[in-house]
């Protein structure tokens, strides 16, 4: 089953209105996931396979693999937005951090944090992606900022930090996914569908 865990944050009062937690989720990807298109034509291999998975607060992730890259999106409703990735190979953490806000009386989430794996075997580096929740089937999730957690102390937190000032109200396809900490020539940048703007780095919050 889908493993829940709660990471509430100590605030001020006066910050009770604006009271921000994490939720974790942890997958077994082949049990707890629906696989689409698992039959792939030959011309087509290079479209590898969707999953759509269960996420909290009756929230959705839906995971796309093409030639072994991967593209992410999470949101309340299982649409699959514009492919988001990098161009060298890539996989994904099992454990999703989601960043949740108090809207309307209840925590509703509204970024992700999510470690992902990008380039060949031993030469992947670790980056921790922030992303947009699509709350609406108007909304698109898509990534917002991006780690490279090799040489970025207090990468979890700044992560954290990204994500709180920078996804609400972040606009996929208008505003641009930068890099935050260490950013070197070897850092993985990623790549959006050719209708999006390229990503821009060196990015500090």
């Amino acid at each position: 089953m889908i493993r829940l865990a709660l990471l509430a944050l100590a605030l001020p009062a006066a910050a009770q209105a604006q009271a921000l937690d994490s939720v974790y989720t942890s997958y077994d990807w082949a049990g707890e996931c629906r696989t689409l298109d698992q039959d792939v034509p030959p011309d087509a291999a290079g479209m590898g396979f969707r999953m759509i998975c269960p996420g909290p607060d009756g929230m959705h992730l839906m995971l796309t693999d093409g030639d072994a890259r991967i593209s992410m999106d999470y949101g309340s409703t299982p649409e699959f937005g514009p492919w988001e990735s990098f161009a060298s190979f890539s996989s994904v953490h099992d454990t999703v951090e989601w960043r949740r806000q108090r809207l309307g009386g209840e925590m509703t989430p509204f970024a992700t944090i999510h470690r992902w794996f990008v380039g060949p075997g031993d030469a992947a580096r670790e980056l921790l992606v922030i992303s947009t929740v699509a709350n609406a089937p108007s909304e698109e999730s898509c990534m917002v900022g991006f780690i490279d957690t090799s040489n970025t102390t207090g990468a979890n937190e700044l992560a954290r930090d990204v994500a709180d000032r920078y996804a609400p109200g972040f606009v996929c396809g208008s505003a641009r996914a930068r890099g935050f900490g260490y950013v070197g020539v070897e850092t993985p940048i990623p790549r959006r569908s050719p209708s999006y703007p390229d990503t821009a780095t060196g990015d500090q919050p």
